[in-house]
């Protein structure tokens, strides 16, 4: 790219410092998204699961991950109404992922067994099972991985709930 695409994509230098220079850019918790709902209760809970996002996070950047774990396991206990499953579920393969980013994917394995329990839909039971399958593979466990993505495989196919 000649440096006229850098004028033009002025996004896409900055994106690139910060590749390079190896700060950690903290993106807004999933769970804060959207959190000028109407409807207050939902808006307790927002604000709530932000914070413990954040507690999370904190945790993880001071390696605590037993702690993070069970820190983030909290978010998932919260009475969510069933229509924000879809932002539960972008949340919890958010921290299942900074599990595995952190070396941590046994701990990703245990946050998605301990907070599957909150999800219902058949869409979101799959997701699981294949991040599931994503951090079995991570450690090696390739039998389990098999097992997680036919799983979801067979749960897609019968579109069971």
């Amino acid at each position: 790219m000649d440096t006229r695409g850098w004028k033009e994509s002025p996004g896409l230098v900055v994106a690139t410092l910060l590749l390079f220079s190896g700060l950690e850019v903290s993106p807004v918790p999933v769970v804060a998204q959207k959190a000028e709902s109407s409807d207050p209760v939902l808006s307790k809970i927002k604000s709530q699961a932000e914070s413990q996002h954040e507690i999370v996070m904190i945790l993880v950047r001071k390696k605590e991950y037993a702690k993070a774990l069970d820190e983030a396991g909290k978010i998932f206990g919260m009475k969510w109404p069933v229509d924000q499953e879809p932002l539960l579920l972008k949340e919890l393969q958010n921290l299942s992922d900074r599990f595995l980013r952190e070396g941590q994917a046994a701990l990703g394995l245990q946050l998605l067994e301990r907070s599957a329990k909150a999800f219902k839909t058949t869409e979101s039971r799959v997701a699981i099972l294949k991040e599931k399958g994503y951090l079995h593979k991570s450690l090696n466990q390739d039998d389990k991985a098999l097992e997680c993505f036919r799983e979801a495989q067979r749960l897609e196919a019968t579109g069971k709930q």
